[in-house]
């Protein structure tokens, strides 16, 4: 015999709860998180949740689990239902019902639902900085605020950031040119935020954040700027030389060639005495060579002023650009030839659209 998981009390043989019991329970669930809805509505106040909780725990077996759950669920449907301009209540609304609710914060968010509401209206704050509702400042002091009540993790808010610089590059770009103001929004909120648009992560390489700094690159150094970029990398730098540009997650290849002699033999062999034959023996050949090219490593191609620099753990590489004889573009890296006979280089990972021009510039540079 078995105890109902609800009251405790025995079952049958093949059951686990008695049929009222978990009616009861699930009627209260849904009593539970109608009432979440109607605070969510305004129709429900923090301390009537809090009652009904406490009312459906004591007779009608609801648990911390459900309450966290359920809680969860009515917090992700208030977050559905948020529009900008986004009302300044939000954050005490939210607050008073995790209090109401008794259970931990993490207990809440365990699918995510409080990380939901905080990063939406993040996202809201931040975007009505790029389109000019909130000056910089107060955007983020709003973001603070939110951050203060509803705890995120640096990897979340990160991302949040580097999502909305790459909306805002997509509508800067939509016309093809970058105003002075929308640049200067740009560098505003990387100031603000710390992001190397010149060094970004693998996975933003070929995104509009990248065009939108590689174009402004190219217009310092035109104007005779060098632009500052922080590349955390053991490598050394010449003389006047500055680090313009750095991918990350680039792959090279290095052309290996391979000889071999091809051909055909003939002759003919006659026997010498018993046991012992003598071949005459003819061969007729000429060589050839294979080329091919082998992976040397994965790490970072980092571009300067003087030269294109390959770091990484299997092998590092400097190709001056004075040694460049040709660059073929690819949509996915160069391929580079060099003075001399020098071994082909290819670099893949990234747009060669900045490489190209930043080529195009080198003797003004």
């Amino acid at each position: 015999m078995g105890t109902c998981k609800y009251c405790g009390k025995s079952v049958g043989l093949f059951s686990s709860v008695h049929k009222e019991c978990e009616e009861r329970h699930n009627r209260a669930c849904s009593e539970l998180f109608a009432v979440f809805s109607d605070y969510f509505k305004g129709a429900k106040t923090a301390s009537v949740v809090s009652s009904t909780i406490q009312s459906k725990k004591n007779e009608y077996f609801v648990s911390n689990d459900d309450v966290a759950r359920l809680g969860g669920d009515a917090i992700n449907t208030y977050c559905q239902t948020l529009r900008r301009p986004f009302p300044a209540s939000i954050l005490g609304i939210t607050s008073d019902f995790i209090s109401a609710t008794g259970v931990s914060y993490s207990a809440l968010n365990s699918k995510g639902s409080l990380d939901s509401i905080a990063t939406k209206l993040m996202k809201g704050f931040i975007a009505d900085f790029f389109t000019d509702v909130l000056p910089l400042d107060k955007a983020f002091s709003r973001c603070e605020r939110i951050m203060k009540t509803l705890p995120i993790s640096s990897s979340l808010e990160n991302d949040i950031y580097m999502e909305m610089l790459e909306k805002a590059s997509v509508n800067f770009m939509k016309d093809g040119v970058l105003t002075a103001s929308e640049q200067q929004h740009i560098d505003d909120f990387v100031a603000k935020t710390g992001i190397s648009i010149s060094n970004l992560p693998a996975k933003y390489q070929d995104s509009d954040i990248a065009k939108v700094g590689q174009a402004a690159v190219l217009r310092d150094l035109q104007n005779g700027i060098y632009p500052v970029c922080n590349v955390q990398l053991p490598i050394i730098l010449a003389k006047n030389e500055h680090v313009l540009w750095a991918y990350n997650g680039v792959s090279m290849y290095m052309e290996k060639i391979e000889r071999e002699t091809v051909g055909r033999s003939g002759g003919f062999s006659f026997r010498v005495c018993k046991g012992v034959t003598y071949r005459v023996g003819q061969f007729k050949g000429h060589p050839v060579e294979h080329s091919r090219m082998n992976l040397e490593g994965n790490g970072a191609l980092i571009v300067t002023n003087k030269n294109l620099i390959f770091y990484s753990q299997q092998k590092n590489n400097k190709v001056p650009f004075n040694k460049i004889v040709g660059i073929t573009p690819y949509s996915d890296g160069i391929e580079v030839h060099k003075d001399g006979n020098a071994k082909r280089l290819t670099f893949q990972g990234f747009d060669s659209w900045f490489i190209m021009n930043l080529l195009s510039m080198v003797g003004n540079i």
